[in-house]
């Protein structure tokens, strides 16, 4: 087992928006069936991280998965006692930026060290990804945060009908005073079941209506490397994008980071992508392989910190037994996620 340095943190699975590519929706339609909205509270929080283990931390960062970190009840208060305990952990958030008050964000603003705004474009066209995050909250919100003497980062998520708007929006940006405009290029054009690459992906609202079509940009300067070179690169591998996820090199990210991940419920997964593939909502979780190893292990209970103390889980079967499909029989999310010849999510960053 990896000294764990950092962590991600998912403090609930409540969110107002239903962003067309998240698994908390269903191509941003019907709430995923699998999720309970349950968020972590503050009593939970402090007896799953003891002071004695946050002393060991470099840095914890608060992400959604399912949900958005603002609408935790008490996250504002865990931010706090993260702080209070390590004082000099590098600290964050990464959020739509459309809820609380904007004093709230004044805050907060006094304790963490950053917070990473996702918005995807400026008033016309925010919403069309972020479906649901009004941009009157989201502006406020951002500008009390900056003005209180937070730190903000912007992450423009790019598509063919915003990325006109990049030059503008990070204009925008310089002007309320964000640290730093980042633009993000989606990997998430390529099938979660088949692997196949697509060329576009059909956003929906609650009641089933299709809105946006969500396409990459013309752009070659926006466009995701790896998606764009997919043939190519599968070709390598006669073709078959099975055996690349099997036959690749890999270097897993959570040994990379030293990282573990810890869900709204208590589950500690190595990553949110593992985590996240029990809970996907085009199928039973008993057919996801992650859950079957877990099943064999001791089940959910064996990995929740509600229960166990995070260190003992660490050390448990289950850490040991994805550990050890590394070398043998990797998972095929940790092919997928960790290989080194097919990368899309580090290619949103270059």
């Amino acid at each position: 087992m990896y000294d764990v340095r950092q962590v991600h943190f998912e403090p609930t699975q409540l969110c107002q928006a239903s962003c067309p590519m998240c698994d908390r929706n269903k191509n941003g339609g019907e709430v995923n069936q699998h999720l309970t909205d349950s968020s972590m509270s503050l009593d939970q929080f402090k007896k799953a991280f003891p002071p004695s283990f946050l002393k060991k931390l470099q840095m914890f960062y608060m992400c959604g998965n399912h949900g958005d970190p603002i609408f935790a009840p008490e996250m504002l208060e865990m931010c706090e006692y993260i702080r209070e305990c390590v004082p000099h952990i590098i600290l964050s958030i990464t959020t739509n930026g459309g809820a609380r008050k904007p004093e709230w964000w004044e805050r907060l603003a006094q304790v963490v060290s950053f917070v990473n705004f996702s918005v995807d474009g400026l008033e016309d066209t925010n919403h069309l990804y972020r479906q649901g995050v009004v941009w009157k909250n989201v502006e406020e919100n951002m500008q009390a945060f900056i003005d209180a003497g937070g730190r903000a980062k912007w992450t423009f998520l790019i598509f063919n009908y915003n990325e006109h708007q990049v030059k503008l929006a990070e204009m925008q940006a310089k002007l309320m005073g964000v640290d730093e405009f980042i633009v993000k290029k989606s990997g998430r054009y390529v099938t979660s079941a088949a692997l196949e690459k697509k060329d576009s992906h059909q956003a929906m609202d609650r009641k089933g209506n299709l809105t946006q079509l969500l396409a990459p940009p013309n752009n070659p300067e926006y466009k995701n490397k790896e998606i764009e070179n997919y043939d190519e690169i599968v070709e390598k591998y006669g073709g078959s994008m099975e055996r690349l996820v099997m036959e690749a090199p890999m270097y897993p990210k959570c040994v990379q980071k030293n990282e573990i991940y810890v869900s709204a419920t208590g589950l500690v997964f190595p990553c949110c992508w593992t985590h996240g593939q029990v809970f996907k909502w085009w199928r039973q979780l008993e057919e996801s392989e992650e859950y079957q190893l877990l099943d064999k292990c001791g089940g959910f209970d064996s990995i929740d910190v509600n229960i166990h103390p995070l260190e003992d889980i660490l050390k448990g079967r289950f850490f040991k037994e994805i550990f050890n499909s590394w070398s043998e029989k990797r998972l095929r999310t940790c092919g997928i996620k960790c290989n080194l010849a097919f990368d899309p999510f580090k290619a949103q960053w270059q």
